[in-house]
């Protein structure tokens, strides 16, 4: 409805993007709050070629969330 899958999209990759910068500068893992199978994949899909970080699905179910991690030298 007006868009909103888009700008849901568009938020998203943005905060996959700011939570990176937030993984690479302190080192440490993050945990994104729990998210539906679509809204996970276009985290993975917004940060599959960064230099810096992986990402990761843990959890059970509908409590499924996408973890940030920094990548080791």
């Amino acid at each position: 409805v007006n868009g909103y899958r888009a700008k849901r999209a568009e938020a998203l990759h943005k905060l996959a993007l700011r939570m990176a910068e937030q993984v690479v500068q302190s080192d440490r893992t993050m945990s994104l709050e729990p998210m539906t199978p679509a809204e996970r994949r276009i985290i993975h899909l917004a940060l599959r070629d960064h230099p810096d970080v992986q990402t990761n699905s843990v959890g059970e179910g509908d409590r499924r969330k996408v973890t940030i991690i920094p990548k080791q030298d």
